[in-house]
């Protein structure tokens, strides 16, 4: 478990990319007696790694202080630099403070293009030195690549160059578009540039001492297994689960790059936004959407939930849209979904198991059905499954009742509504009569009595009962030809490729 605080938003470069979009320091930063809290808070939590970033952390004076309280709580401090402030006083004092690690940013080994990146002249010069002070003082580094159309070639040169370098690894960040970075949407790599640059550095893990680690591309994993290349991680996708970022002035998001706020630790203990967060307890939860909630590899990877927060006007529980096998995989259901709903349109087969009997008609197995039935359903295709009961063939009589309740008397008039078995439904209305609910006895005189009863017990007098007389039903009916349609043009919506 590892939690990462931007200790500050103050920062010495101009990164187009930058998902805090940093460069001045924000009114009332966490202080140092704050910042100390804040650790407790954490070890209480029960991360192990705390990481400090920014902005940039080298510019907050306090850093070592705050490095060294974390140290003595048990945790492991590291720290995330663009580097260039990595003087070989720095790093002494860091090592003396108990830095275990520093995670050091280079997106070029070619001078220009880096500082163009970085939008300062001679920014790879400093971080350049700064690698080779950590280096020759002892403190262990890596080196952070992210990954952009323009850098997308030569990231294998870059890993190379940290293992010459001495780092002990390298982590490559696949861009996700938040905070300056939105106006960069167009600096993403593709899917398939993605797998193929994912399958390439774990391939290269099998040849290098250091190690390679992707970020915010969870598909590693799947693919490491596809390429059977051992790895000491056990999931994709941390955000909520075992990782979460705090801002400069103590707000919390699940992941850096979903930008989501779900608390301050200035308002709530951070120990009790971690653990009862409803949003963090959703995530926790992992009930996925689209093709994420039938995935096989879904336990060890999770999907990207700051791309589906992004890509689905704030659903961070919707399918990866950056996924490429998902989309292949999705495809390839096409067929028999459209089979599937053309035969659930003529009622389920009132068996023990239906669905293996839909499966034998059409020549495939029960878990296929589920699988597909799961996926249509979180794809917002099919709403809901069940048998649909004609309770008047059974001597059941139904009715619909409005009333009009006082705004102070609602909460209570609801809870006596929905205590009794036979109300169905109540729903609120924007009407005169405001509360709607429907009520179904075993015969008309209980209904009667019921009816009679809940208004009764309401206290309203302005009440009304439509007891239903004539049953009026419409079927609508899609042929084949229509969903195969309505398939392709998703197809061609959400093709990854373009």
């Amino acid at each position: 478990m590892l939690v990462s605080w931007n200790a500050t938003n103050a920062c010495n470069l101009k990164c187009g990319h930058c998902y805090r979009d940093a460069g001045r320091e924000m009114p009332q930063e966490l202080s140092t007696a704050e910042g100390y809290g804040l650790l407790e808070e954490v070890k209480k939590s029960g991360f192990k790694i705390i990481v400090f970033s920014g902005g940039e952390p080298l510019l907050r004076p306090d850093l070592c202080a705050l490095i060294s309280r974390a140290k003595s709580l048990g945790l492991r401090p590291v720290l995330g630099t663009n580097g260039t402030l990595l003087t070989r006083d720095k790093v002494e004092q860091l090592k003396e403070a108990g830095t275990a690690a520093v995670g050091i940013s280079v997106d070029s080994i070619d001078s220009e293009k880096h500082d163009h990146f970085r939008g300062i002249k001679g920014a790879w010069e400093l971080t350049e030195q700064g690698i080779s002070n950590c280096r020759e003082g002892g403190l262990p580094f890596q080196i952070h690549t992210t990954v952009f159309p323009w850098n997308y070639a030569d990231i294998e040169k870059i890993t190379d160059f940290a293992a010459r370098s001495g780092a002990r690894g390298h982590h490559v960040f696949f861009f996700v578009p938040t905070g300056r970075g939105k106006k960069n949407m167009a600096a993403t790599i593709t899917p398939q540039q993605m797998e193929s640059l994912l399958e390439r550095l774990l391939s290269l893990q099998e040849r290098l001492p250091l190690e390679i680690k992707p970020t915010c591309a969870p598909q590693f994993m799947r693919i490491a297994r596809q390429l059977k290349v051992a790895t000491r991680f056990r999931r994709g996708c941390l955000a909520g689960i075992s990782y979460c970022i705090i801002g400069p002035q103590g707000e919390v998001y699940p992941c850096s790059y979903m930008d989501l706020k779900i608390g301050s630790v200035r308002d709530d203990p951070f120990s009790e936004i971690w653990s009862k967060h409803p949003v963090l307890l959703k995530l926790r939860a992992q009930k996925y959407e689209g093709y994420c909630a039938v995935c096989s590899y879904r336990g060890v990877c999770g999907g990207c939930r700051a791309r589906a927060f992004a890509g689905s006007e704030g659903n961070f529980m919707a399918g990866d849209p950056s996924c490429l096998y998902g989309y292949q995989e999705e495809k390839k259901m096409y067929p028999l979904a459209i089979e599937l709903l053309v035969r659930l349109q003529d009622g389920l087969p009132v068996v023990s198991r239906p669905y293996a009997v839909m499966a034998e008609e059409l020549g495939v197995s029960e878990d296929d059905v589920l699988k597909t039935l799961r996926w249509l359903k979180t794809s917002g295709f099919v709403r809901r499954l069940g048998g649909i009961i004609d309770s008047r063939r059974l001597g059941y009589a139904g009715t619909l009742c409005a009333a009009r309740i006082s705004p102070e008397k609602l909460q209570q008039a609801v809870g006596i509504i929905n205590s009794y078995k036979g109300v169905t439904h109540n729903y609120l209305r924007e009407h005169h009569y405001n509360l709607w609910f429907t009520v179904t006895a075993s015969s008309a005189q209980e209904l009667q009595q019921v009816v009679t009863e809940i208004r009764e017990r309401i206290a309203v007098t302005e009440f009304y009962s439509f007891p239903c007389r004539d049953l009026f039903k419409i079927a609508v009916k899609f042929s084949k030809e229509e969903l195969t349609d309505v398939f392709n043009r998703r197809c061609r919506t959400e093709n990854p490729t373009g």
